[in-house]
């Protein structure tokens, strides 16, 4: 029934809402007077398939709320999401689907059908979606975030961080009896060595890849490494699992897209990964990041970043990170990390690290490893703390004499993050806030 007509029908003072799929429909409806939106799908159903990729995903739904909000008086229209959602996936649709700018509002909440209709008990399984949707609404990282911009939060200044970082090391060395377990689902190159730095750096590393076991193994995991540099079908079905658990139970996921422009089937499983899971921290060098964002600007040559960087590499982390609601961690001679809000640069770090194969998938290990005890609450402080560790066990290592090439400073580099002290974090690390 047309809209117009219900209104005639019901009067002025009755609640209308209007399902809509496009921007232009959203606006429509707006300007023709609906109290509320049902805006979808989000994803395919058993009914409904999302052909259109441009309204596919939180992103696509982003934009038609986005249309709804410019259209509409601020706080005058309501709206939710269909299509697919369910308790695994409505945080990450939350998040993703918050306005970018007109004061990154949310979606009011979630509408579904399957998930509880359809659940063995159903009364269990409205309770659980209730509790995600409070999570992502009022006590997730991204909720937080926009709460303290709104009360003038300083806590990411210079000496704020400085004191943080230091904090998140202590914390997660200090839990000897207690490791965080970091799940690695990585590249074969990289595997003894990403185990190796975990441990050294106060981790429990756990190398687990078969999707038939992820159920049973996502209770216990503190953070998720998602790495696709040696990636087959098996790691892919891995993934996918994993990350659906680590969803349900809001567990920090960091992915490392390696070489993902090298090739269509790179740029199309995370293009999936980062639609139907998402993400707490992307980490890639600058080339990655380029392939992302999808430019040209800074070039690739297999997993390598070559020739120039980007002229203003502040905004391209900061650009991705507001694309994807995460924390963006671009390695490089320099290292930045942003929040889409904060961004810092990590001058810390030695040339040893561009010889040695997998000293990138080990930044990973270590922003997964700190990452975790602050993830709900400030990842970007965790993800400095990572970034900061390694690099500066990198520092320490170069300097031995013993370390006379790749070779000798690959071992010392493990050595020196197992000696890293607090003392040393808080007294060496090299960090300017740039935004």
């Amino acid at each position: 029934m047309p809209l117009d007509l219900a209104r005639r029908i019901l009067g002025k003072d009755k609640i209308i809402g209007v399902s809509v799929k496009t921007p232009e429909e959203a606006q429509k409806a707006v300007d023709g007077g609906a109290d509320y939106l049902g805006i979808g799908s989000c994803f395919d159903t058993a009914t409904k398939l999302v052909t259109d990729e441009d309204v596919r995903g939180p992103d696509g739904i982003r934009v038609a709320w986005e249309a709804a909000l410019r259209a509409g008086k601020p706080g005058a229209v309501r709206a939710v999401t269909i299509g697919g959602i369910n308790a695994y996936n409505a945080v990450h649709v939350l998040h993703r689907t918050r306005a970018r700018s007109l004061g990154c509002r949310p979606l009011d909440g979630l509408a579904v059908v399957s998930a509880i209709m359809a659940a063995d008990n159903p009364m269990q399984a409205a309770g659980v979606l209730r509790k995600q949707i409070k999570f992502a609404l009022d006590e997730s990282w991204v909720a937080r975030q926009q709460s303290m911009l709104s009360k003038g939060d300083s806590r990411h200044s210079e000496e704020a961080v400085r004191q943080a970082v230091t904090d998140v090391f202590v914390k997660v060395r200090g839990a000897d009896s207690d490791r965080p377990l970091i799940q690695h689902i990585t590249n074969s190159v990289v595997t003894n060595d990403s185990a190796n730095a975990c441990l050294a750096l106060g981790g429990s590393p756990m190398m687990a890849t078969l999707d038939v076991e992820q159920k049973d193994l996502a209770p216990m995991v503190s953070a998720l490494l998602v790495n696709i540099g040696t990636v087959d079908q098996e790691h892919v079905s891995g993934m996918h699992a994993a990350m659906r658990e680590a969803q349900l139970h809001n567990t920090p996921v960091v992915l490392d897209p390696v070489a993902v422009g090298a090739s269509g089937f790179r740029r199309s499983l995370v293009h999936r990964i980062l639609r139907d899971f998402g993400v707490h921290v992307i980490k890639g060098n600058a080339g990655e990041i380029a392939g992302l964002l999808g430019t040209d600007e800074v070039k690739m040559r297999g997993v390598d970043s070559v020739g120039a960087e980007f002229a203003d590499p502040v905004e391209a982390v900061r650009a991705l990170s507001l694309r994807y609601r995460c924390v963006v961690v671009m390695t490089g001679k320099i290292d930045y990390v942003s929040d889409g809000i904060t961004t810092y640069s990590v001058h810390n770090g030695d040339r040893l690290q561009g010889c040695i194969t997998g000293s990138g998938c080990m930044v990973g290990t270590s922003v997964a490893t700190f990452v975790q005890a602050v993830a709900h609450k400030d990842p970007l402080v965790g993800a400095l703390a990572g970034v900061v560790a390694i690099n500066l066990a990198a520092e320490h290592a170069a300097r031995r004499p013993d370390v006379r090439g790749p070779g000798t400073f690959r071992q010392a580099f493990i050595d020196e993050m197992y000696n890293l002290t607090g003392d040393d974090i808080r007294r060496e690390m090299q960090i300017r806030r740039l935004s």
